[in-house]
């Protein structure tokens, strides 16, 4: 019995043809192909394939420009995807924020995170004493008093404290809001 003797290629790592997908010709080269028709999923798939290629003793002519243009293909979806996504300089709303500062004894408001302004309180047996009004020097003019105000007696009033204006800024944004004195002890 004789033993015929093996060809190069029999021992080798497998083939391109192994690696392409099925009915994609080896001779044929993806840089004559337009990758616009294929899909994002199938040309990661492709890539992965022509790179296990590469990995191969003996690469097939042509497959490393091949996985450097889908490669690059893929790369300029990805900047396209997000440029999509991110809009250029977003122009958002200045962030507003009230809230209230237990150790400090004040609620305070914050204007794109810079305190603009408190109302100093005092807290005593289910009332809460508006004692004053501080609004600071940038803010100053804006009408920023009777938001303070509006948004303290609010409060209180969601924690069912009895508000008592003795502030003069306390006392005149009752005065220009009536609608807001329902929320004042009568006794």
């Amino acid at each position: 019995m004789t033993i015929a003797p093996l060809a190069p290629t029999d021992f080798l790592t497998p083939t391109i043809d192994a690696v392409l997908p099925a009915g994609w010709d080896s001779d044929q080269s993806l840089v004559s192909r337009d990758l616009s028709d294929v899909s994002t999923r199938e040309l990661r798939v492709l890539c992965n394939q022509l790179y296990r290629s590469l990995d191969m003793d003996f690469p097939p002519y042509g497959a490393q420009e091949d996985y450097a243009m889908v490669a690059e293909e893929l790369e300029q979806r990805e900047a396209r995807a997000r440029q999509r996504i991110e809009p250029a300089a977003p122009v958002s709303a200045p962030r507003e924020t009230f809230r209230d500062n237990p150790l400090g004894s004040r609620f305070e408001f914050f204007h794109d995170g810079v305190m603009s302004g408190y109302v100093k309180y005092d807290l005593r047996a289910g009332h809460i004493w508006l004692l004053e009004t501080v609004v600071t020097e940038p803010y100053r003019g804006r009408g920023l008093e009777s938001v303070l105000i509006r948004e303290a007696l609010l409060n209180a009033h969601q924690r069912r404290l009895k508000a008592i204006p003795y502030c003069p800024h306390a006392q005149a944004f009752l005065t220009a809001n009536p609608q807001f004195t329902t929320l004042i002890p009568t006794s």
